[in-house]
Protein backbone atom coordinates (compact mmCIF):
# COMPACT_ATOMS: atom_id res chain seq x y z
CA UNK A 1 0.00 0.00 0.00
CA UNK A 2 2.67 2.48 0.81
CA UNK A 3 4.40 2.18 -2.51
CA UNK A 4 1.15 2.24 -4.27
CA UNK A 5 0.51 5.40 -2.49
CA UNK A 6 4.29 6.69 -3.34
CA UNK A 7 3.26 6.18 -7.11
CA UNK A 8 0.60 8.42 -6.84
CA UNK A 9 2.81 10.66 -4.94
CA UNK A 10 4.95 11.04 -7.96
CA UNK A 11 2.03 11.72 -10.39
CA UNK A 12 0.94 14.20 -8.49
CA UNK A 13 4.64 16.25 -8.62
CA UNK A 14 4.36 14.90 -12.19
CA UNK A 15 1.44 16.23 -13.12
CA UNK A 16 2.28 19.67 -11.25
CA UNK A 17 5.71 20.04 -13.48
CA UNK A 18 4.14 18.43 -16.37
CA UNK A 19 1.51 21.37 -16.85
CA UNK A 20 4.32 24.06 -15.39
CA UNK A 21 6.68 22.31 -18.68
CA UNK A 22 3.44 23.27 -21.06
CA UNK A 23 3.00 26.74 -20.58
CA UNK A 24 6.24 27.63 -20.31
CA UNK A 25 7.25 25.95 -23.34
CA UNK A 26 4.27 27.37 -25.35
CA UNK A 27 5.14 30.74 -24.25
CA UNK A 28 8.58 30.75 -25.11
CA UNK A 29 8.01 28.95 -28.61
CA UNK A 30 6.00 32.24 -29.59
CA UNK A 31 8.35 34.92 -28.46
CA UNK A 32 11.68 32.78 -29.75
CA UNK A 33 9.66 33.21 -32.86
CA UNK A 34 11.58 35.64 -35.61
CA UNK A 35 9.85 38.75 -36.32
CA UNK A 36 10.44 38.42 -40.08
CA UNK A 37 8.39 34.87 -39.89
CA UNK A 38 5.69 36.59 -38.39
CA UNK A 39 2.74 38.09 -39.86
CA UNK A 40 1.14 40.64 -38.32
CA UNK A 41 -2.47 42.17 -39.67
CA UNK A 42 -1.18 45.54 -40.27
CA UNK A 43 1.33 43.61 -42.15
CA UNK A 44 -0.47 41.62 -44.18
CA UNK A 45 -3.37 44.53 -44.98
CA UNK A 46 0.04 46.60 -46.28
CA UNK A 47 1.13 44.05 -48.79
CA UNK A 48 -2.32 43.54 -49.78
CA UNK A 49 -2.89 47.96 -50.72
CA UNK A 50 0.43 47.28 -52.44
CA UNK A 51 0.74 43.71 -54.31
CA UNK A 52 -3.32 42.95 -54.99
CA UNK A 53 -3.12 42.99 -58.30
CA UNK A 54 -7.43 43.90 -58.21
CA UNK A 55 -5.92 47.54 -56.62
CA UNK A 56 -4.08 47.84 -59.30
CA UNK A 57 -6.22 48.11 -61.82
CA UNK A 58 -7.57 51.32 -61.13
CA UNK A 59 -4.36 53.29 -61.37
CA UNK A 60 -4.71 52.18 -65.38
CA UNK A 61 -8.74 52.98 -65.70
CA UNK A 62 -7.36 56.52 -64.07
CA UNK A 63 -4.91 56.87 -66.98
CA UNK A 64 -7.48 55.40 -69.58
CA UNK A 65 -9.49 58.10 -68.57
CA UNK A 66 -6.93 61.04 -68.85
CA UNK A 67 -6.46 60.22 -72.22
CA UNK A 68 -10.09 60.38 -72.77
CA UNK A 69 -9.53 63.71 -71.46
CA UNK A 70 -6.80 64.84 -73.82
CA UNK A 71 -8.29 63.21 -77.16
CA UNK A 72 -11.57 65.38 -77.05
CA UNK A 73 -8.84 68.45 -77.60
CA UNK A 74 -8.43 67.10 -81.18
CA UNK A 75 -10.30 68.74 -84.51
CA UNK A 76 -12.23 66.86 -86.79
CA UNK A 77 -9.97 66.04 -89.76
CA UNK A 78 -9.88 68.22 -92.52
CA UNK A 79 -11.67 66.94 -95.97
CA UNK A 80 -10.70 67.02 -99.16
CA UNK A 81 -12.31 66.19 -102.45
CA UNK A 82 -11.52 66.35 -106.33
CA UNK A 83 -14.39 66.30 -109.70
CA UNK A 84 -15.62 68.36 -112.47
CA UNK A 85 -16.81 71.29 -112.22
CA UNK A 86 -19.47 72.21 -115.36
CA UNK A 87 -20.62 75.95 -115.98
CA UNK A 88 -23.82 76.18 -117.18
CA UNK A 89 -25.47 72.66 -117.15
CA UNK A 90 -28.24 71.82 -118.88
CA UNK A 91 -27.63 74.47 -121.67
CA UNK A 92 -29.53 76.14 -124.15
CA UNK A 93 -29.02 75.06 -127.85
CA UNK A 94 -26.26 77.15 -129.89
CA UNK A 95 -24.86 77.41 -126.56
CA UNK A 96 -21.13 75.95 -125.15
CA UNK A 97 -21.08 74.37 -121.01
CA UNK A 98 -17.55 74.93 -119.38
CA UNK A 99 -16.31 72.05 -117.95
CA UNK A 100 -13.84 72.74 -115.13
CA UNK A 101 -11.96 70.10 -112.85
CA UNK A 102 -11.96 71.20 -109.62
CA UNK A 103 -10.39 70.88 -106.14
CA UNK A 104 -12.60 71.04 -102.46
CA UNK A 105 -10.73 71.56 -99.13
CA UNK A 106 -13.06 72.00 -96.19
CA UNK A 107 -12.36 72.03 -92.35
CA UNK A 108 -14.74 71.87 -89.44
CA UNK A 109 -13.86 74.00 -86.63
CA UNK A 110 -14.74 72.49 -82.96
CA UNK A 111 -17.29 73.78 -80.65
CA UNK A 112 -14.65 74.75 -77.66
CA UNK A 113 -16.83 75.10 -75.08
CA UNK A 114 -18.56 71.41 -75.88
CA UNK A 115 -14.20 70.53 -75.58
CA UNK A 116 -14.30 71.92 -72.45
CA UNK A 117 -16.84 70.17 -70.71
CA UNK A 118 -15.71 66.99 -72.59
CA UNK A 119 -12.59 67.05 -70.78
CA UNK A 120 -13.98 67.79 -67.13
CA UNK A 121 -16.26 65.04 -67.36
CA UNK A 122 -13.70 62.70 -68.66
CA UNK A 123 -11.29 63.42 -66.07
CA UNK A 124 -13.68 63.44 -63.45
CA UNK A 125 -13.66 59.66 -63.85
CA UNK A 126 -10.26 59.51 -61.76
CA UNK A 127 -12.55 60.49 -58.71
CA UNK A 128 -14.43 57.60 -59.59
CA UNK A 129 -11.67 55.08 -59.62
CA UNK A 130 -10.37 56.28 -56.70
CA UNK A 131 -14.10 55.42 -54.85
CA UNK A 132 -13.92 52.38 -56.66
CA UNK A 133 -10.67 51.31 -55.58
CA UNK A 134 -11.17 52.42 -52.12
CA UNK A 135 -14.50 50.45 -52.00
CA UNK A 136 -12.27 46.99 -53.17
CA UNK A 137 -9.54 47.73 -50.58
CA UNK A 138 -12.33 47.75 -47.62
CA UNK A 139 -13.78 44.40 -49.19
CA UNK A 140 -10.42 43.05 -49.00
CA UNK A 141 -9.65 44.21 -46.04
CA UNK A 142 -12.93 42.45 -44.38
CA UNK A 143 -11.77 39.40 -46.26
CA UNK A 144 -8.54 39.34 -45.20
CA UNK A 145 -9.57 40.37 -41.42
CA UNK A 146 -11.82 37.27 -40.95
CA UNK A 147 -9.64 35.23 -42.89
CA UNK A 148 -7.07 36.28 -40.16
CA UNK A 149 -9.21 35.72 -37.41
CA UNK A 150 -10.00 32.36 -38.36
CA UNK A 151 -6.21 31.19 -38.65
CA UNK A 152 -5.94 33.25 -34.92
CA UNK A 153 -8.79 31.41 -33.68
CA UNK A 154 -7.27 27.95 -34.96
CA UNK A 155 -4.07 28.67 -33.46
CA UNK A 156 -5.18 29.19 -30.22
CA UNK A 157 -7.88 25.76 -30.00
CA UNK A 158 -4.20 24.06 -31.40
CA UNK A 159 -2.98 25.33 -28.37
CA UNK A 160 -6.12 24.53 -26.24
CA UNK A 161 -5.33 20.91 -27.94
CA UNK A 162 -1.87 20.76 -26.70
CA UNK A 163 -2.87 21.34 -22.98
CA UNK A 164 -5.55 19.12 -23.41
CA UNK A 165 -3.70 16.42 -25.29
CA UNK A 166 -1.09 15.73 -22.67
CA UNK A 167 -3.73 16.35 -19.99
CA UNK A 168 -5.32 13.31 -20.79
CA UNK A 169 -1.92 11.41 -21.94
CA UNK A 170 -1.15 11.93 -18.10
CA UNK A 171 -4.36 11.20 -16.96
CA UNK A 172 -4.10 7.88 -19.07
CA UNK A 173 -0.57 6.85 -17.78
CA UNK A 174 -2.73 7.16 -14.22
CA UNK A 175 -5.34 5.28 -14.85
CA UNK A 176 -3.46 2.35 -16.19
CA UNK A 177 -0.88 2.85 -13.12
CA UNK A 178 -4.13 2.46 -10.95
CA UNK A 179 -5.70 -0.54 -13.22
CA UNK A 180 -3.01 -2.34 -11.36
CA UNK A 181 -3.88 -2.31 -8.09
CA UNK A 182 -7.62 -2.19 -9.17
CA UNK A 183 -8.47 1.24 -8.75
CA UNK A 184 -9.45 1.82 -12.18
CA UNK A 185 -12.19 0.02 -14.95
CA UNK A 186 -10.91 -0.83 -17.93
CA UNK A 187 -14.42 1.14 -19.97
CA UNK A 188 -12.84 4.16 -18.52
CA UNK A 189 -9.26 3.51 -20.10
CA UNK A 190 -10.92 2.62 -23.30
CA UNK A 191 -13.10 6.07 -22.89
CA UNK A 192 -9.49 7.93 -22.27
CA UNK A 193 -8.14 6.69 -25.73
CA UNK A 194 -11.14 7.19 -27.57
CA UNK A 195 -10.87 10.79 -26.72
CA UNK A 196 -6.98 11.07 -27.23
CA UNK A 197 -8.38 9.59 -31.49
CA UNK A 198 -10.89 12.65 -31.02
CA UNK A 199 -8.71 15.18 -30.23
CA UNK A 200 -6.32 14.01 -33.39
CA UNK A 201 -9.39 14.35 -35.70
CA UNK A 202 -9.72 17.34 -34.19
CA UNK A 203 -6.02 18.38 -34.52
CA UNK A 204 -6.57 17.31 -38.47
CA UNK A 205 -9.36 19.50 -39.57
CA UNK A 206 -8.01 22.89 -37.04
CA UNK A 207 -4.64 22.49 -38.74
CA UNK A 208 -6.94 22.13 -42.43
CA UNK A 209 -8.50 25.90 -41.21
CA UNK A 210 -5.07 27.29 -40.94
CA UNK A 211 -3.58 25.70 -44.19
CA UNK A 212 -6.83 27.07 -46.03
CA UNK A 213 -6.42 30.51 -44.05
CA UNK A 214 -3.25 30.83 -45.36
CA UNK A 215 -3.76 29.87 -48.64
CA UNK A 216 -6.47 32.73 -49.08
CA UNK A 217 -4.28 35.49 -47.23
CA UNK A 218 -1.36 34.29 -49.52
CA UNK A 219 -3.97 34.77 -52.66
CA UNK A 220 -5.21 38.75 -51.83
CA UNK A 221 -1.67 39.54 -50.80
CA UNK A 222 -0.44 37.71 -54.44
CA UNK A 223 1.96 35.48 -52.87
CA UNK A 224 2.19 32.09 -54.28
CA UNK A 225 -0.62 29.98 -52.52
CA UNK A 226 2.14 27.25 -50.75
CA UNK A 227 4.34 29.97 -49.63
CA UNK A 228 4.35 29.26 -45.37
CA UNK A 229 2.45 31.88 -43.35
CA UNK A 230 2.73 32.45 -39.54
CA UNK A 231 0.22 35.17 -37.78
CA UNK A 232 1.00 36.88 -34.95
CA UNK A 233 -1.24 35.32 -32.40
CA UNK A 234 0.10 37.33 -29.09
CA UNK A 235 -1.99 40.71 -30.48
CA UNK A 236 -5.63 40.96 -30.57
CA UNK A 237 -6.98 41.20 -34.60
CA UNK A 238 -9.14 43.72 -33.41
CA UNK A 239 -8.22 45.59 -30.76
CA UNK A 240 -9.61 49.10 -31.35
CA UNK A 241 -12.59 50.50 -29.89
CA UNK A 242 -14.73 52.49 -31.90
CA UNK A 243 -17.02 55.38 -30.92
CA UNK A 244 -20.29 55.04 -31.50
CA UNK A 245 -21.30 58.49 -30.65
CA UNK A 246 -18.90 60.52 -33.56
CA UNK A 247 -20.73 58.36 -35.92
CA UNK A 248 -23.04 60.39 -37.75
CA UNK A 249 -24.64 60.80 -41.57
CA UNK A 250 -21.69 63.46 -42.10
CA UNK A 251 -19.12 60.42 -40.59
CA UNK A 252 -20.44 58.29 -42.77
CA UNK A 253 -20.41 60.67 -45.75
CA UNK A 254 -17.18 61.55 -45.52
CA UNK A 255 -16.11 57.63 -44.91
CA UNK A 256 -17.77 55.32 -47.09
CA UNK A 257 -16.36 55.09 -50.54
CA UNK A 258 -19.48 53.32 -52.04
CA UNK A 259 -21.38 56.36 -50.83
CA UNK A 260 -19.28 59.41 -52.30
CA UNK A 261 -19.33 57.51 -55.33
CA UNK A 262 -22.56 58.31 -55.77
CA UNK A 263 -22.05 61.60 -54.67
CA UNK A 264 -19.25 61.99 -57.30
CA UNK A 265 -21.61 60.34 -60.07
CA UNK A 266 -23.94 62.96 -59.67
CA UNK A 267 -20.89 65.43 -60.28
CA UNK A 268 -20.01 63.65 -62.85
CA UNK A 269 -23.72 63.51 -64.47
CA UNK A 270 -24.23 67.43 -64.10
CA UNK A 271 -20.61 67.72 -65.92
CA UNK A 272 -22.37 65.11 -68.72
CA UNK A 273 -25.41 67.18 -68.73
CA UNK A 274 -23.42 70.61 -69.46
CA UNK A 275 -21.27 68.72 -72.30
CA UNK A 276 -24.93 68.12 -73.73
CA UNK A 277 -26.05 70.92 -73.73
CA UNK A 278 -23.14 72.85 -75.28
CA UNK A 279 -24.56 71.58 -78.72
CA UNK A 280 -27.12 74.29 -78.65
CA UNK A 281 -24.25 76.02 -79.68
CA UNK A 282 -23.16 76.70 -83.78
CA UNK A 283 -20.60 74.97 -84.97
CA UNK A 284 -18.32 76.47 -88.00
CA UNK A 285 -16.59 75.61 -90.41
CA UNK A 286 -14.67 76.60 -94.22
CA UNK A 287 -14.87 75.58 -97.65
CA UNK A 288 -12.87 76.27 -100.26
CA UNK A 289 -13.02 75.18 -104.09
CA UNK A 290 -10.73 75.50 -106.52
CA UNK A 291 -11.50 75.60 -110.57
CA UNK A 292 -8.77 75.77 -113.66
CA UNK A 293 -11.29 77.39 -116.41
CA UNK A 294 -10.17 77.11 -119.94
CA UNK A 295 -7.66 78.93 -121.34
CA UNK A 296 -5.82 78.67 -118.24
CA UNK A 297 -7.40 80.86 -115.76
CA UNK A 298 -8.16 79.74 -112.50
CA UNK A 299 -11.57 80.40 -110.52
CA UNK A 300 -11.95 79.97 -106.59
CA UNK A 301 -15.04 79.57 -103.92
CA UNK A 302 -14.51 80.35 -100.46
CA UNK A 303 -17.83 79.29 -98.01
CA UNK A 304 -18.73 79.48 -94.33
CA UNK A 305 -20.99 77.63 -93.03
CA UNK A 306 -22.77 76.91 -89.60
CA UNK A 307 -24.99 74.68 -87.90
CA UNK A 308 -28.28 75.66 -86.77
CA UNK A 309 -28.44 73.72 -83.85
CA UNK A 310 -31.88 75.32 -82.62
CA UNK A 311 -34.08 73.85 -85.10
CA UNK A 312 -36.75 72.07 -83.93
CA UNK A 313 -35.64 68.68 -84.86
CA UNK A 314 -32.44 68.88 -83.97
CA UNK A 315 -32.74 70.44 -80.89
CA UNK A 316 -35.19 68.12 -79.21
CA UNK A 317 -32.47 65.28 -79.65
CA UNK A 318 -30.28 66.96 -77.15
CA UNK A 319 -32.60 68.82 -74.70
CA UNK A 320 -34.32 65.21 -73.88
CA UNK A 321 -31.28 63.21 -73.15
CA UNK A 322 -30.21 66.13 -70.67
CA UNK A 323 -33.91 65.90 -69.34
CA UNK A 324 -33.18 62.40 -68.83
CA UNK A 325 -30.03 63.10 -67.19
CA UNK A 326 -31.86 65.20 -64.58
CA UNK A 327 -34.29 62.37 -63.63
CA UNK A 328 -30.88 60.12 -63.03
CA UNK A 329 -29.54 62.65 -60.63
CA UNK A 330 -32.67 62.63 -58.87
CA UNK A 331 -32.57 59.33 -58.73
CA UNK A 332 -29.24 59.08 -56.82
CA UNK A 333 -29.60 61.55 -55.27
CA UNK A 334 -32.56 59.45 -53.25
CA UNK A 335 -30.21 56.22 -53.31
CA UNK A 336 -27.61 58.41 -51.75
CA UNK A 337 -30.26 59.33 -48.73
CA UNK A 338 -30.93 55.67 -48.69
CA UNK A 339 -27.57 54.31 -48.30
CA UNK A 340 -26.72 56.86 -45.87
CA UNK A 341 -29.69 55.75 -43.37
CA UNK A 342 -29.08 51.95 -43.77
CA UNK A 343 -25.59 52.24 -42.83
CA UNK A 344 -26.75 54.07 -39.26
CA UNK A 345 -28.92 51.60 -38.76
CA UNK A 346 -26.70 49.07 -39.29
CA UNK A 347 -23.77 50.29 -37.64
CA UNK A 348 -26.09 50.51 -34.46
CA UNK A 349 -26.89 47.18 -34.83
CA UNK A 350 -23.36 45.73 -34.66
CA UNK A 351 -22.97 47.79 -31.94
CA UNK A 352 -25.61 46.97 -29.84
CA UNK A 353 -24.41 43.48 -30.51
CA UNK A 354 -20.79 44.00 -30.15
CA UNK A 355 -22.02 45.24 -26.30
CA UNK A 356 -23.58 42.08 -25.61
CA UNK A 357 -21.21 40.06 -26.83
CA UNK A 358 -18.26 41.49 -24.77
CA UNK A 359 -20.27 40.96 -21.56
CA UNK A 360 -21.17 37.67 -22.63
CA UNK A 361 -17.41 36.51 -23.52
CA UNK A 362 -16.24 38.59 -19.96
CA UNK A 363 -18.66 36.26 -18.01
CA UNK A 364 -17.30 33.21 -19.82
CA UNK A 365 -13.83 34.01 -19.49
CA UNK A 366 -13.83 35.44 -15.81
CA UNK A 367 -16.39 32.62 -14.01
CA UNK A 368 -17.39 29.81 -16.65
CA UNK A 369 -13.75 29.13 -17.56
CA UNK A 370 -11.86 29.33 -13.65
CA UNK A 371 -14.86 27.47 -12.26
CA UNK A 372 -14.36 24.29 -15.05
CA UNK A 373 -10.59 24.45 -14.18
CA UNK A 374 -11.06 24.32 -10.44
CA UNK A 375 -13.09 21.68 -10.84
CA UNK A 376 -10.61 19.07 -12.89
CA UNK A 377 -7.77 20.42 -10.78
CA UNK A 378 -9.80 19.32 -7.24
CA UNK A 379 -10.31 16.04 -9.16
CA UNK A 380 -6.83 15.56 -10.04
CA UNK A 381 -5.58 16.71 -6.78
CA UNK A 382 -8.11 14.00 -5.70
CA UNK A 383 -6.02 11.55 -7.57
CA UNK A 384 -2.76 12.65 -6.51
CA UNK A 385 -4.44 11.90 -2.74
CA UNK A 386 -6.05 8.55 -4.03
CA UNK A 387 -9.37 9.42 -3.29
CA UNK A 388 -10.07 10.75 -6.45
CA UNK A 389 -12.27 8.90 -9.70
CA UNK A 390 -11.05 8.35 -12.56
CA UNK A 391 -14.49 8.43 -14.79
CA UNK A 392 -15.16 11.85 -13.08
CA UNK A 393 -11.89 13.30 -13.75
CA UNK A 394 -12.71 12.45 -17.49
CA UNK A 395 -15.86 14.00 -17.31
CA UNK A 396 -14.54 17.18 -15.69
CA UNK A 397 -11.76 17.06 -18.35
CA UNK A 398 -14.52 16.89 -21.50
CA UNK A 399 -16.34 20.07 -19.61
CA UNK A 400 -12.95 22.24 -19.56
CA UNK A 401 -11.96 21.16 -23.07
CA UNK A 402 -15.75 21.92 -24.76
CA UNK A 403 -15.67 25.33 -22.71
CA UNK A 404 -12.37 26.58 -23.72
CA UNK A 405 -13.48 26.11 -27.35
CA UNK A 406 -16.73 27.64 -26.84
CA UNK A 407 -14.69 30.67 -25.58
CA UNK A 408 -12.84 30.83 -29.12
CA UNK A 409 -15.85 30.45 -30.26
CA UNK A 410 -17.35 33.27 -28.70
CA UNK A 411 -14.14 35.50 -29.24
CA UNK A 412 -14.58 34.24 -33.10
CA UNK A 413 -17.97 35.49 -33.11
CA UNK A 414 -16.98 38.93 -31.22
CA UNK A 415 -13.68 39.72 -33.54
CA UNK A 416 -15.97 38.82 -36.34
CA UNK A 417 -18.65 41.58 -35.27
CA UNK A 418 -16.19 44.30 -34.64
CA UNK A 419 -14.77 43.95 -38.61
CA UNK A 420 -18.22 43.56 -39.76
CA UNK A 421 -18.50 47.53 -37.58
CA UNK A 422 -15.49 48.43 -38.87
CA UNK A 423 -16.12 47.90 -42.53
CA UNK A 424 -19.58 49.42 -42.65
CA UNK A 425 -17.58 52.64 -41.89
CA UNK A 426 -14.78 52.40 -43.42
CA UNK A 427 -12.21 52.11 -40.92
CA UNK A 428 -8.92 49.99 -41.76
Amino acid sequence: MKTYQSIIQFWKYYLFFLFTFISVAANAQEQNSSPEDIWTLERILDSIEVQNAGLQQFALKTNASNKQAEAVKAWDAPSIGVGLSEFPYNVPKGMEAREMPMIRVQQMFPNFARQKNQKAYFESFSQLNKNDRETMKNQLFFQAKNTFTEAYIAEKKLAVLNQQEKQIQLLLKIAEGRLQYGKADLPNIYKIRAKLSDLKSQRIKIESVVGQSSAILNSLMNRPLGQPLKIDTLADPVANRINILSIDSGYIQNHRSDIQRISNEIETDKLQQKSILSKSKPTFGITLDNMRMAGGMYMYNVMVMVTIPIAPWSKKGYKNEAQSLDYEIQAKQKDFEDKVQQTLGAVRKQQLEIQTAEQDLNIFKTEVIPAYQKTLQANLDALGENQGNIYETLTAWEDLTMKEFEYYEKLSDLIKSKIELQAAIQQY
